[in-house]
């Protein structure tokens, strides 16, 4: 393999956002050399319910055009994810943003076609960091009571950062030595562009740089010269003319046209470098790694020379001392470094290490010790930062750090022209010699024989999944896994996925007595553990098991409930440009589809309450399964049941008080009747039906008083699906109230013969031969005909039709359909579906 020193190595061509896309670009080849003005998008989707895998790539037409068909020689996403900055070989920028459809992007800026020609060529690029605290974890590690204990912990990001925190720059170093710094300004990006330095002869252009942050929220800059075989670093500050904000408050501007930024440079080193152990081997890569929080952390330059017959990899460390330290401590670091222009940076080149094999990356997550090298044979290995040893796979009962302490790793590939790591850094992408994109994630490396051997397992898991949740990263790759293993393990072990994950994001399904509906519905963590609850219990042809249900069911209630408080909202609002009666209607049009899916699932409920008055041994079996009864023991269902039955209530009420108004706009009467034709459809009484169940959420209340008794039971509910014994006799509670206070009033044949399929809750309701889908969203019929504008979800393949806010948004700013532009009710993206095979 040849070794590439022109285009900058350390500049890659495929890369993965923290919101799941990934973005890559094929190098060209003889029969096909205009593939390399080319970028296409892919990302982790579920298939079938069951099958996880990457899907198929699609092109961002714009990018060859806008590029003019030159080559794309570097890709990479903003710190948030949803900007990619794609560079050419004539070094022209462009961002594109990511706003709704995960394979939908725009560009919002472009920069002017260089005139350089080669020497415009970039050969660095960073976006810069985020004011806004990372998350980082301790090992899980299991104490006296046998459990497993999670702590995580925020550190805050060295900088600099644009100083509005929903803004972004980013910088980069030109072949010729200017920088480049762009930074949003309102929606724009703006550009400055400053010389590295003022006496650099034309023939001494640069072939490699690399940013990182320093301690000071300055940037160290590296860069290397092929033709002269020297490495400069230099120090960049960045002066803010515009005061930070908090949330980009009204504070004041400096005018439109002027700049909002500048730069200072400084070089602290400058010397020849060669490969300290072969000779013959080329410097491949620059990168540097930003220091940890930990006080004795240092900025690091990891320096790889490479050959076809392997790598060696060096590390240089910055270390910045004091300048009121006396003159004669500063001559240390000469020897080393002769041109000092700053006394108060010493360059310090520590160990080296051999390889043999060549390394095409080497990549670090922010302010993680683990460094990550990927090899042309496609291998992919995690070393740690101090020592640069290799993290193996081992099997450790008490203390689990990653899926490494678990027994598993990352299995053999093939070889890559690049390999790009995950966020989550549990799978990684390979773009092969042919120019294909491929998938690998992490499996069992280490067999182990234990009675134990899933636990750790299923805490390296949830260890993953809650720093994933907490930092708005895409798990889809640990859903991925933990999948797999499911299928393959014994039924307790998803199971304890669940459990783990519940103890990691420190949520417990024991609910305090006076926990607060309202509150508790918006929780993020909720979402999200339901969420994976109801992918774990999903397999293919999107069937779900009874654990998949509660938490599917659960899911939609919660949305019904969210959907809820806006539309009352929006009734009630004076719009400033009047047409008040058409908002009323049209908010109500959008909610009538929930309306009618929860007023269906109370008849689902109580279909199965029916039988349990004629049969009540039937349901108290061990192996017997009910999961109406089962949401109406459970704690969180139970609390949504009862919040939505209050919210059906209070629409009857809203009802009522408008069918008398007759000076009402007609499309607003029109979606009052229709909703009201709604709440009376069902074959039982709302107000009934809600007092059966607050007479059980008291006897959960009183009947049970101690806390590991309720945990226990709560659990083996909402992972079980099964009912404990010592429910029996709530079970009979609810079986007698039923028989006195509901089955009078019911109506048998309609109750009996009511559809509730299409609430999707055992599998995912499609009429083939009406050609129709249920809207996930909206829960209306959508008809899969006419121009394709449809969405779908990566995760749990919910299906909706793709709706345009933005032209009505001024008119309809309340409608609830907007917080799920971006995201599913799951928590997970949505992706445009053009092929109506897909949506099956």
């Amino acid at each position: 393999m040849t070794i590439e020193n022109s285009l900058g190595r350390s500049l890659s061509t495929v890369a993965w956002s923290k919101v799941g896309l990934i973005a890559y670009a094929p190098k060209p080849i003889l029969d096909d050399p205009a593939r390399a003005a080319h970028v296409y998008t892919s990302y982790i989707h579920c298939a079938d319910g069951e099958h996880w895998d990457i899907a198929k790539p699609q092109l961002l037409e714009d990018v060859s055009r806008i590029h003019g068909n030159a080559e794309i020689t570097h890709l990479s996403w903003s710190l948030f994810g949803v900007e990619l900055a794609c560079v050419d070989a004539r070094g022209k920028v462009s961002i594109f943003l990511h706003n709704g459809l995960l394979n939908h992007l725009s560009c919002v800026y472009q920069s002017p076609a260089p005139l350089d020609g080669f020497a415009s060529g970039i050969v660095g690029f960073k976006w810069l960091n985020m004011n806004k605290p990372i998350l980082l974890h301790n090992p899980a590690t299991r104490q006296g009571d046998k459990q497993f204990h999670y702590g995580i912990h925020k550190v805050n990001p060295f900088g600099p950062w644009h100083p509005h925190p929903n803004k972004q720059a980013c910088i980069g170093l030109v072949r010729s030595g200017k920088v480049k710094f762009w930074y949003q300004q309102d929606v724009r990006y703006h550009e400055i562009v400053v010389d590295l330095e003022t006496n650099l002869l034309p023939e001494d252009y640069y072939t490699h740089a690399s940013f990182g942050s320093d301690r000071d929220n300055t940037l160290i800059l590296a860069v290397y010269s092929a033709t002269r075989h020297t490495l400069k670093l230099f120090r960049i500050s960045i002066q803010w003319k515009v005061p930070a904000t908090a949330g980009g408050g009204n504070v004041p501007q400096p005018k439109p046209d002027t700049e909002w930024a500048t730069m200072q440079i400084k070089r602290i080193y400058c010397n020849e470098l060669y490969c300290p152990s072969h000779v013959q081997r080329e410097l491949t890569h620059l990168e540097v790694v930003s220091p940890t929080n930990h006080p004795e952390s240092r900025l690091a330059l990891y320096v790889v020379h490479s050959s076809d017959t392997g790598s060696t990899v060096q590390k240089v460390e910055v270390v910045t001392l004091p300048i009121m330290l006396h003159s004669n401590f500063h001559a240390l670091g000469l020897r080393r470094n002769p041109m000092p222009d700053s006394p108060s940076d010493i360059v310090q080149f520590q160990d080296y290490y051999d390889l043999n094999k060549h390394l095409i990356g080497l990549t670090s997550l922010y302010a993680d010790n683990i460094i990550c090298c990927t090899y042309a044979d496609g291998s992919v290995e995690m070393r740690q930062r101090p020592t640069f040893a290799e993290t193996l796979p081992q099997f450790n009962l008490q203390s689990v750090h990653n899926l490494y302490d678990a027994g598993f790793g990352f299995p053999d590939a093939e070889p890559a022209l690049e390999i790009c790591i995950s966020p989550n850094m549990l799978a990684f992408v390979l773009l092969n010699p042919t120019g294909h994109l491929k998938l690998y994630y992490m499996k069992p490396i280490l067999k182990v024989e234990n009675n134990d051997a899933s636990a750790p397992i299923a805490a390296a898991l949830a260890l993953r999944h809650t720093i994933a949740c907490y930092s708005t990263m895409s798990s889809d790759d640990i859903i991925l896994i933990a999948s797999v293993e499911s299928l393959s393990r014994s039924s307790d072990f998803q199971e304890s996925v669940l459990k783990q994950s519940h103890r990691a994001i420190g949520f417990s399904l024991d609910l305090p007595k006076d926990v607060q509906a309202d509150k508790f519905l918006v929780l993020p963590s909720l979402q999200k553990l339901l969420s994976l609850q109801a992918s774990l219990g999903t397999v293919t042809g999107w069937r779900r098991n009874p654990a998949g249900i509660m938490a599917w069911a659960s899911i939609n209630l919660r949305l019904f409930s969210f959907a809820l408080t806006f539309t009352l909202k929006a009734t009630h609002q004076k719009q400033p440009r009047g047409g008040e009666g058409e908002v009323k209607g049209d908010t109500i049009v959008t909610f009538l589809g929930l309306a009618r899916w929860c007023v269906d699932f109370l008849t689902y409920l109580n279909k199965e309450l029916f039988e349990l008055g004629r049969n009540p041994d039937k349901f108290l079996k061990p192996d017997a399964l009910s999961l109406p009864l089962i949401m109406l023991l459970g704690a969180v269902p139970r609390l949504l049941i009862r919040y939505t039955l209050r919210g059906l209530r209070g629409l009857e009420q809203l009802v009522a008080r408008n069918n008398n108004k007759a000076d009402s706009d007609p499309s607003t009467r029109l979606a009052y009747r229709q909703l009201d034709e709604i709440l009376k459809s069902g074959p039982v009484q709302i107000g009934t039906f809600e007092k059966l169940v607050n007479d059980v959420d008291n006897i959960m209340r009183t009947d049970f008083q101690d806390p590991a008794e309720r945990l226990i039971m709560e659990q083996s509910l909402f992972f079980n699906a099964r009912i404990p014994v010592e429910l029996h006799s709530v079970v009979h509670r609810i079986r007698a109230v039923f028989l006195q206070r509901i089955r009078p009033d019911i109506n048998i044949p309609a109750l009996y013969f009511y559809p509730t399929k299409w609430l999707g809750l055992t599998e995912r309701y499609y009429v083939e031969e009406a050609d129709v889908e249920i809207d996930g969203l909206r829960k209306q019929i959508m008809k899969l005909d006419g121009k394709p504008a449809w969405r779908r979800c990566v995760r749990c393949g919910s299906i909706a039709a793709i709706e345009d806010l933005s032209k009505n948004y001024d008119k309809f700013p309340s409608m609830w359909t907007v917080a799920f532009q971006r995201n599913c009710i799951c928590g997970s993206s949505w992706v445009r579906c053009s092929d109506r095979s897909l949506l099956k």
